[in-house]
């Protein structure tokens, strides 16, 4: 049973952990479609519940998306014609968790590519994805520690975040002030993001006072947290993780009366976070240019789909969009690799595939090139300072060295 044969309007009624649960029995693999060559499997390990799971079912919607679009336009590898299916396991966010799924999702499923969207369940995939079955990892996460590891079968997706530490704190420092308050998640990828901030922050003469960061995935009380971090009277504040909780933590910050600016980390997304707060607690907030705004070729026909066909109460986030434009990039590199299941190949493919993928996928800072890091890269990034009512000042973001 493929997760695409479910009716969205009954999927949508059905708890997220079942589903996953349910998926999870259903299997993959070749000779599972109705194509004549089979079925292409694309795996997924995120959070589908607790508190990050809005984040996780994004990237999840995005590669459903991108499935049904795909299979509408028809795949063929290697003179067969193959249908195109997601396989999904909720992984509650937690590193041990995604690497099991994905070995999972790999030896059951049949998957050659899985798609993981936290840096922690990524770093931990990555010790087992160039050994005995080797896999692609789709690496939805911007911690350079992924880059690091030196792992030739894992793709990050996103732009590396070190390219957002100097004109984050240039816009928020320049406009509030030089004390800066330290409120991120504290997962291993917040961690990072708090590291990079504050190491950029005295760089640029500004004093960093105390970490209060708190675990955004189980913390749902911040008033003490936030209160700590106000006695140090600071002018700029640290703060995110998925984009629910860090709304959540915004808004407890201006309702203890501060008045300062936010630098947000890159996973929170202004759109969504206007669905939990009011978008007035936002002002004066530096963070990445929200995915309506992209002016890649299939942007507004991929939001006019969302809206019509997943939902018109909540915009589509980057993550969706990142997801969406990957999953195709990934199927047009086994088209011309001529292969769905040697994961070097199609690998080597993805350089021509960038040029090749149809205009419909390309809708969020589509990428030009894949690095020698196999890092996807895109050029003429932006990111935006929130001046209020719906208005964005646009800065460019420089790509950082790797």
């Amino acid at each position: 049973m493929s997760q695409r044969s479910m009716p969205r309007s009954f999927k949508a009624l059905i708890p997220l952990s079942v589903l996953a649960l349910t998926l999870s029995a259903c299997g993959g693999g070749a000779g599972g479609g109705d194509g004549d060559g089979g079925t292409i499997t694309i795996g997924y390990s995120g959070p589908l519940s607790g508190g990050a799971a809005i984040y996780g079912e994004n990237a999840l919607t995005g590669i459903e998306m991108a499935v049904d679009t795909l299979n509408e336009q028809g795949v063929e590898v290697d003179g067969e014609k193959y249908t195109v299916e997601v396989e999904s396991l909720d992984d509650q966010y937690l590193p041990n968790n995604a690497a099991t799924n994905a070995q999972r999702l790999v030896e059951q499923d049949d998957a050659t590519v899985v798609f993981i969207p936290h840096s922690g369940g990524i770093l931990a995939a990555q010790q087992l994805n160039e050994g005995r079955t080797p896999f692609i990892i789709g690496a939805y996460s911007s911690d350079p520690a992924i880059l690091e590891s030196g792992n030739k079968l894992s793709n990050m997706i996103p732009p590396n975040f070190n390219g957002y530490g100097p004109p984050f704190v240039e816009q928020t420092m320049g406009k509030f002030g030089k004390r800066l308050g330290m409120l991120g998640t504290e997962s291993e990828y917040g961690q990072n993001w708090a590291k990079l901030v504050s190491e950029e922050w005295e760089k640029q003469g500004g004093e960093v006072l105390t970490d209060n960061g708190v675990d955004y995935s189980t913390v749902t009380d911040y008033a003490s947290t936030v209160s700590k971090t106000l006695s140090e009277n600071p002018d700029v504040i640290f703060v995110g993780g998925p984009s629910q909780p860090t709304a959540l933590v915004i808004q407890e910050a201006r309702e203890q009366g501060f008045k300062g600016g936010f630098i947000v980390m890159d996973q929170a997304k202004f759109e969504e976070m206007e669905l939990f707060t009011d978008p007035k607690n936002l002002v004066g907030s530096v963070g990445v240019r929200p995915a309506r705004d992209g002016d890649d070729p299939g942007v507004p026909e991929f939001h006019k789909r969302y809206a019509e066909e997943i939902t018109d109460e909540k915009p589509a986030t980057s993550e969706v969009a990142y997801h969406f434009q990957t999953t195709a990039i990934y199927v047009k590199a086994m088209e011309i690799a001529g292969t769905v299941d040697d994961p070097e190949a199609i690998e080597e493919a993805l350089p021509e595939a960038l040029e090749q993928v149809d205009d419909t996928f390309k809708v969020s800072e589509y990428p030009t090139t894949v690095n020698d890091k196999v890092h996807f890269i895109s050029e003429n990034l932006e990111a935006v300072f929130y001046e209020g009512k719906d208005k964005y000042t646009l800065f460019p973001v420089p790509a950082p060295e790797e």
